[in-house]
């Protein structure tokens, strides 16, 4: 009888032990099994997504900051509040007034060429000025107390909302 009340009393300290091992959801110690890299408007993050436990994991600051929110870490607690003055628009921000309707027939003349140019060559400058905000975001991540490389990037994300207003008064000729 003995055997059998020590037998019992084992498994059940064995069976509270396990689950509570397998209650913990903390990631911490855990192996990355693959590491992606993570385009946002087809621009490369410094950063890559990881995958841990079979889920990918990205980059939440490099994110939030390219979609102009305002990423701040309290505790254990990571907060993405109010888009900061002046920040890059969001895709829904992007989308908004867009309507459908027929697709004009466009037909090659002067006119329609020149346009295109210019669209070109501020697409251009949209892809150079993503690259700066990218490459500044990167080194400010890396010396969050520079003044100098916070103005630099408000000013490349004042650029970028100056060129999409350009973009869409073209688009709108």
């Amino acid at each position: 009888m003995k055997k059998l009340a020590a037998g019992f009393l084992a498994g059940a300290v064995l069976m509270i032990g396990t689950q509570a091992i397998g209650a913990s959801t903390s990631l911490v110690g855990k192996t990355i099994q693959a590491e992606y890299t993570v385009n946002v408007y087809g621009k490369k993050l410094a950063d890559p997504a990881v995958v841990i436990d079979g889920k990918s994991y990205a980059p939440v600051r490099a994110i939030g900051e390219l979609a102009g929110y305002k990423v701040s870490l309290s505790g254990k607690t990571i907060s993405l509040d109010d888009k900061e003055a002046g920040a890059l628009p969001s895709l829904a921000d992007k989308n908004a007034g867009i309507t459908m309707g027929p697709v004009p027939t466009l037909t090659p003349d002067s006119a329609t060429a020149a346009a295109k140019g210019k669209i070109k060559a501020i697409d251009s400058k949209i892809d150079t000025v993503v690259d700066n905000i990218l490459s500044t975001s990167s080194k400010l991540k890396a010396n969050p107390d520079s003044d100098g490389l916070k103005d630099k990037l408000e000013q490349y994300k004042a650029e970028y909302a100056d060129l999409l207003q350009q973009k869409d008064a073209e688009l709108q000729k």
